[in-house]
């Protein structure tokens, strides 16, 4: 089974503080294709304790791909404190207005209003969510990573079936190379031979012959090998795909690379048109390949 890296979900609760304030929370996940596992959250400050906890769940269930958590809450004032004066800031004010008095010899009186209109002169402490709202919050994106999940493997198996049915036309194309290949040697056989009785050789230079430099050269156009590891290593792509493991793209993406191999060395090896032509069909699947196992956890 094969499990996208790309799913969304997102969920939008009630929470109820201990106070018997409510706020509406919207938290949404949304998890994209990457190399690696990466994490980009951004949760309100009354949340961002939760950061932590939130990148293991992450990690444990989803292994791999940039997953982005975001979080928001309607009614911010509901995680805010009591309010209190800043009163090192209003100190600063009132000594700055003095100097101004005393600069330009000014004798207005202070008045609460006049302060009042001053910026910033008013702190208050956010409070932190109790253990309930921690563990509501975590329990939702619980649910939503695994809603994310049921996207991944949706997405996952049609994948599966496009890269099986690439590997269904990948295994013609090597089935005629093969044909063609011993074709080939078969061909470059009879030429051989052929050349030696025109050129009147007994039966001793025949049997020397074979050790000759015109057989060593039938030997380097010999692909057998080649496409004996190339149909293993596609034997071995078809045991991944098939493997219950979850986490399985990078072991795809390696195995292609060895096909990938096998396969330039067949179309450089054996300089025969037919064979040319489908080794690049064959390429052009394991590239198409390549390009869906991308997506792949």
């Amino acid at each position: 089974m094969l499990c996208s890296m790309t799913g969304f979900a997102s969920k939008t609760f009630i929470l109820t503080t201990a106070a018997g304030d409510k706020a509406h929370i919207s938290i949404n996940v949304k998890a994209l294709n990457s190399r690696f596992f990466e994490t980009t959250i951004k949760l309100p400050h009354s949340m961002a304790h939760l950061e932590t906890t939130c990148i293991k769940l992450f990690k444990e269930a989803l292994r791999r791909g940039h997953i982005y958590c975001s979080a928001y809450i309607s009614n911010q004032n509901v995680f805010v404190g009591s309010i209190s004066p800043a009163l090192n800031i209003i100190d600063g004010y009132v000594q700055a207005i003095d100097i101004i008095k005393q600069k330009y010899a000014l004798n207005e009186t202070i008045k609460l209003e006049n302060i009042l209109r001053l910026p910033h002169i008013f702190s208050s402490e956010e409070q932190q969510l109790d253990a309930k709202s921690n563990d509501l919050i975590l329990q939702i994106i619980q649910e939503l990573i695994e809603k994310v999940i049921q996207e991944r493997k949706v997405e996952g198996q049609a994948l599966a079936a496009d890269i099986l049915q690439r590997i269904a036309i990948v295994q013609q194309e090597m089935d005629i190379i093969t044909q063609r290949a011993h074709a080939v040697i078969e061909e470059g056989k009879k030429k051989i031979h052929a050349t030696l009785q025109d050129i009147g050789a007994d039966e001793n230079l025949l049997v020397n012959a074979q050790k000759s430099s015109l057989f060593a050269m039938l030997d380097k156009i010999d692909i057998h090998e080649e496409i004996t590891r190339f149909k293993n290593h596609l034997n071995q792509l078809m045991v991944h795909i098939k493997s219950p493991d979850t986490e399985k793209g990078k072991r795809l993406d390696f195995t292609l690379q060895e096909l990938g191999r096998e396969i330039n060395t067949i179309n450089a090896k054996c300089s025969d048109a037919l064979i040319s032509i489908h080794a690049i069909n064959v390429k052009v699947e394991i590239e198409k390949i390549r390009e869906q196992i991308q997506n792949i956890v």
